[in-house]
């Protein structure tokens, strides 16, 4: 009876102690909004002042004004933040790409529920975190959908997310009446963007999404303040990247990278305050990568509770020093392929572009769905745009970029030439970093995908068995490829045969730079090897593709285009084919390129669309007209197959039996015609490969 006694005595305790914990404790919510930069805010400096409620804040609480997202898009950097660790140190850097990770990850909300809090996200529609796992992460919440306020009040601490869409990029889309949609010039035109109406247009419709995000902010300021939560609640307010006007949003300049991040701390919890008063500013480094291990650390998650993180905690009483860079990265954003990484502290930019091949404003489908772009790209074609302008669209992409980003914000003068110490300084501190972090960026997806298979290992596994991905070597190599020298060429040539898929890959690449500094000159020896490459059965499709292309640029357009043939034949090699049909010159590749676009069996819209801009671009006048023709079919055809569908679904619901098939007859007969005009328009069109 006693021990019973004892033991409900010290139940009562522990309840006891556990309630004086979670008062003690704060609430945390987090408000994410999507794809605008720091600048796009008040009180970062728009000039249009959009977001009153988000300025407040600010002046409640702290701005941060160094902070940078470690990717610059969604999905990656979503699976970044629900994990602490850096996507390219899992392989899931990728736009989309869903690869494994062991399970053993956990995802922060796990370790919050471990340390009592309750865990919710309203108004979240966003559940791709990019990756595969044993356990669902949006199962890893208490309550993963919706807002109710009520069982927040009952189960503090809780930790609450926020993520509205107001500014999403799909927010500034649609079409632009230079007649009927005028406005005022934007006062904040980044200096690389021409001055045009369609450029305004969307700066003054992105300035009302933020204005739209600022209501959506102050509703639920609101409600927490009316539901009694304000003094024990800490809020913050981020976006999940840079953006969103054409050459923002996916790359690595400030406009891509630089976010805000506003921090409101009550009176109640002012130990963890990151400067004397709030209304202060904080200028430290921060890293989207340090926040959920300071969210956790603000929680009171244990240093065990925190080890798989790789961030660092930039608030609070478990702070840590502030580093001396931070790091973000870039690969393949939708269907288009590319690496890039930066290093950066408070005054300088450094942009590793290690496929300079590559241009910045290769055709991306989905950003044409704004005027901005169209208006840019059109702009540039008729040859008006200034060189600052230009060079977004150029294919003369330097290999490393070098900004004084104090003086040039919008990082429009590279001044690499003048500053190799601090490049060479701050490339070992990458080298280090990639190191430290399994960077999986040194082989292709394709690539890894085909070794993750063979060894049934996870990416995040595999980069972590340097007897399997030797990481230093590969930098090694990348580097090499980098220096456009030909001294290097003898080690090229001998790596195509080396035991190690990345090894071949970045000769390869290295022999591809040196083409085009017309450093390689038709070496016998090398385009011997690269030719046996091509040729051989089980080598990487994508490798043997860029095989090809150093063959077609150095005279051997035969062999190289007979490759590039063979890899179109499947369809699974969509996305290998489309980046080289758009990046190879067109007077080499166009037969391939037409024979391509006509074939139309591309695994997708994008990819249609990205080969449609090649013919059109690139082409003749003739050509250029006849690929517009095409596609416009191509959409007319769509539209009518879906009304066939849909009639014959039953979806029309007002319609009579009898009209219902009236219609489909109707629409049937529309259908052969646009395809009877389209057959017409691709017969012409193949009367340009004869040409050839």
């Amino acid at each position: 009876m006693v021990n019973k006694i004892v033991a409900a005595l010290l139940m009562s305790l522990v309840g006891l102690a556990n309630q004086v914990e979670a008062k003690d404790r704060p609430n945390i919510v987090w408000i994410v909004s999507e794809d605008n930069g720091a600048r796009w805010l008040g009180a970062y400096g728009n000039p249009a002042k959009p977001t009153p409620t988000l300025d407040k804040m600010a002046a409640e609480g702290f701005l941060f004004t160094n902070t940078y997202a470690s990717v610059p898009v969604c999905a990656p950097q979503r699976s970044t933040w629900i994990t602490g660790i850096n996507a390219i140190s899992m392989g899931t850097q990728g736009m989309r790409s869903g690869f494994n990770v062991p399970d053993n990850i956990k995802f922060y909300p796990e370790i919050f529920r471990e340390i009592a809090y309750y865990t919710s996200k309203g108004n979240d529609a966003k559940s791709d975190y990019n990756l595969r796992s044993p356990r669902n992460p949006n199962d890893t919440w208490n309550d993963p959908k919706k807002i109710v306020w009520e069982n927040l009040k009952k189960n503090q601490p809780f930790i609450h997310v926020f993520n509205t869409h107001a500014t999403h990029e799909s927010r500034s889309f649609g079409g632009f009446n230079p007649e009927k949609d005028k406005v005022a010039k934007a006062q904040n035109l980044a200096s690389y963007h021409p001055d045009l109406p369609g450029m305004h247009f969307v700066y003054d419709k992105y300035n009302k999404c933020l204005q739209k995000l600022d209501g959506e902010v102050a509703g639920w300021l609101k409600e927490l303040e009316e539901n009694g939560l304000a003094e024990n609640t800490i809020v913050i307010y981020s976006s999940d990247h840079g953006g969103v006007l054409p050459r923002s949003k996916r790359y690595l300049y400030n406009s891509g990278t630089h976010c805000p991040l506003i921090v409101r701390i009550p009176q109640k919890f002012k130990h963890l305050y990151p400067a004397k008063q709030p209304g202060m500013k904080v200028d430290e480094l921060v890293s989207f990568t340090d926040f959920p291990k300071t969210w956790l650390s603000l929680g009171g998650a244990s240093a065990e509770q925190l080890k798989q993180m790789q961030g660092r905690v930039f608030l609070g009483s478990q702070k840590e020093a502030e580093p001396e860079y931070i790091f973000t990265f870039r690969n393949r954003m939708d269907d288009r392929m590319d690496m890039v990484r930066s290093v950066r502290d408070h005054k300088h930019l450094y942009i590793r572009n290690y496929m300079p091949f590559v241009p910045n404003g290769q055709f991306l489908p989905y950003t044409y769905n704004m005027e901005a772009t169209r208006a840019w790209k059109q702009y540039f074609l008729d040859g008006k745009a200034s060189k600052i302008e230009s060079r977004f669209f150029g294919k003369d992409r330097a290999s490393d970029e070098f900004y004084l980003y104090n003086e040039d914000y919008d990082n429009v003068k590279n001044v690499a030439s003048a500053h190799q110490a601090e490049i060479k300084k701050m490339r070992q501190a990458l080298r280090e970093w990639q190191l430290k972090i399994f960077d999986s960026g040194f082989l292709s997806e394709y690539d890894m995908t085909k070794e993750l298979r063979q060894h049934e290992l996870t990416a995040y596994e595999y980069v972590r068995k340097p007897d399997l991905y030797p990481l230093a070597e590969y930098i090694d190599m990348a580097d090499k490829s980098l220096e456009y020298d030909p001294s290097n060429i003898p080690l090229f040539v001998k790596s195509l045969d080396d035991k190690y898929i990345g090894k071949r890959h970045w000769s390869i690449l290295g022999l591809l730079n040196l083409s085009f500094a017309g450093k390689l000159q038709a070496d016998s020896k090398a385009l011997a090897a690269l030719e046996s490459f091509v040729n051989r059965e089980g080598e990487s499709v994508l490798q043997q593709a860029y095989a090809s292309w150093v063959l077609i640029r150095e005279g051997k357009k035969s062999a190289g285009l007979a490759k590039i043939r063979e890899i179109g034949k499947d369809k699974k090699y969509t996305r290998t084919m489309v980046n080289m049909l758009d990046w190879i010159d067109f007077n080499d590749i166009k037969p391939v390129a037409i024979e391509y676009f006509i074939k139309g069996e591309m695994g997708g819209v994008d990819a249609t669309r990205v080969l449609a801009s090649v013919l059109i671009e690139d082409g003749s006048p003739e050509l250029a007209e006849l690929t517009k023709q095409s596609e416009s079919l191509r959409h007319k055809i769509k539209a009518k197959e879906g009304r066939i569908k849909k009639l014959k679904a039953g979806k029309e619901k007002k319609y009579s039996p009898e009209r219902v098939q009236t219609e489909i007859k109707k629409a049937q007969a529309e259908l052969d015609q646009y395809e009877s005009e389209r057959n017409e328009v691709l017969d012409k069109m193949r009367a340009f490969i004869s040409q050839v």
